[in-house]
Order: structure tokens, then sequence, then C-alpha cells
């Protein structure tokens, strides 16, 4: 069954803009939006909320992304899978 909803908490650089991120992250098959927020803010890093939906996310191509700009992959907080999502 396709992961319909996919929400990571996620550590990143100051340097990274989630402007940047967000745009990466949307260029992913399957995603159809990305919401992230910043929770923390520390004097090098940030801690961010990414929140991704679409029809069929793929959890691999998401964490390389996300690699690939330098952040890390904490913790994936919630997950919504099937024909409907509650």
């Amino acid at each position: 069954m396709a992961v319909k909803r996919l929400v990571l908490d996620v550590l990143k650089t100051n340097e990274l803009s989630i402007i940047q991120l967000s745009r990466d992250l949307t260029a992913v098959k399957g995603v159809g939006g990305v919401d992230i927020v910043v929770k923390e803010v520390d004097r090098k890093v940030e801690k961010i909320r990414i929140t991704l939906v679409g029809k069929d996310l793929h959890f691999d191509k998401i964490k390389e992304v996300v690699e690939s700009s330098g952040a890390v992959i904490h913790s994936v907080d919630q997950v919504s899978a099937g024909k409907i999502i509650v």
C-alpha cells in the first residue's frame, strides 16, 4: 500500500535553506506537497519538521534528498497509508 503522508523530524545546519529543501523534495516523484516548520533554532543547527503528502511517497528517495542536502533524519514521527487517510 502506498504511503500518502510522512512526517519527519530533521536536524539541519543553519546554512541550508528550507525554501531550497522544499523545492528539492517537491521534485521527488510521488511527492505532491511539502510543509517545513522550524521547531528549534540553535547557533549552528535547526530542528525542523517536514510533512510530505502525495499519492505514493518513497521513503528511500526522500531520505536521499534530505541527506544529500546535508540534513539528517532524526526520526519518522508519522506515516499515513491506505485508500483513506485517517
